[in-house]
């Protein structure tokens, strides 16, 4: 950091009561004093073992206590946590049979929490490895506390692909046509480094923060967990969605063009009820029939009702309204 820390130098001038102590602070504080009515916890790395310890409702070494000795703040009893590539974090202390979590919250009423959980294929870190990513999902499944829960590993990629450089640009547009299309159409079709798997593990996240924290209008129907028609979200590896969506709007502006078909009156609005345009609309008709049109040629005495039948005579697709 700044002062020149290594990462463990860093971790020692925070313990484990002190960081817990300010997350259940910091929950405390938007229920009190802001009236939040729901609480979502979300940390990557480090943050993510603490977003499943508040899950769980978990005190380092069983400590109540604030750092001074006097009691400390409520546990979070969030609605949703999210943790991505979490570490230093025990999932069986957290999840397992003999847990050492909360099982009600200071209310009395049963925790009831929905977790997601993201992992990198790649990750050698211990906590964030695709064999961790396994046992929190088993234990999560066995966990009556958990009402939902999500587990995705993301195959081939590695520790902190889902925030490290998520705000760095794409390289500039090419021409004016790609400038146009980012403009215009949000992109060529270009992905990041990552394979767009970042905007992935986002896009899960905040939907499953927005279903999970809502209060006044919940959601309804059954868990992602045990839902039969979500199976393919049930399963550890994430599936690649790198083409699922993907668009090439150069071969759509293409085919737009070559299968323009111009609309009837050139796009012109005219009412057929009204007396004051009929003889517009004649003259128009008149303009749509092609000359080898043989005994259904318009003559210049004939009415709207005959153009138009003479018009449906001789092609039998002829429509205008």
């Amino acid at each position: 950091n700044a002062q020149g820390q290594t990462y463990e130098q860093w971790r020692a001038t925070h313990p484990d009561l002190r960081v817990s102590v300010d997350v259940r602070a910091a929950a405390a504080c938007l229920r009190e004093r802001y009236g939040v009515s729901s609480v979502v916890v979300w940390g990557t790395c480090y943050g993510g073992g603490r977003a499943l310890e508040a899950a769980a409702g978990y005190f380092p070494n069983g400590n109540v206590h604030d750092v001074d000795g006097r009691v400390g703040p409520p546990p979070v009893d969030p609605m949703a946590a999210i943790a991505w590539y979490p570490t230093r974090y025990n999932a069986a202390e957290l999840f397992g049979e003999k847990h050492e979590g909360m099982d009600s919250n200071v209310n009395g009423e049963k925790i009831s929490v929905a977790v997601m959980a993201i992992f990198a294929g790649q990750d050698v870190i211990p906590g964030a490895t695709p064999q961790d990513a396994a046992e929190l999902m088993a234990l999560l499944a066995k966990d009556n506390r958990v009402k939902d829960y999500m587990v995705k590993v993301f195959p081939g990629q590695d520790h902190g692909f889902a925030h490290n450089g998520i705000s760095s640009s794409l390289e500039s547009p090419e021409d004016e046509f790609e400038q146009f299309v980012d403009e215009e159409f949000g992109g060529a079709g270009r992905v990041g480094l990552d394979g767009g798997d970042a905007e992935v593990a986002c896009l899960l996240s905040t939907a499953w923060m927005e279903t999970y924290s809502r209060v006044f209008l919940p959601t309804t129907g059954p868990a992602v967990c045990v839902d039969e028609n979500e199976a393919d979200w049930r399963n550890l590896e994430m599936k690649d969605l790198s083409d699922a969506y993907t668009r090439d709007i150069r071969t759509e502006m293409k085919d737009a063009i070559d299968n323009f078909v111009e609309e009837p009156l050139g796009g012109r609005m005219i009412d057929q009820t009204d007396e004051s345009q009929k003889d517009e609309l004649a003259e128009i008709l008149k303009g749509m029939q092609n000359d080898d049109s043989g005994p259904y040629a318009i003559s210049p005495d004939d009415d709207l009702t005959t153009i138009y039948a003479k018009l449906k005579a001789s092609d039998e697709n002829f429509q205008i309204f």
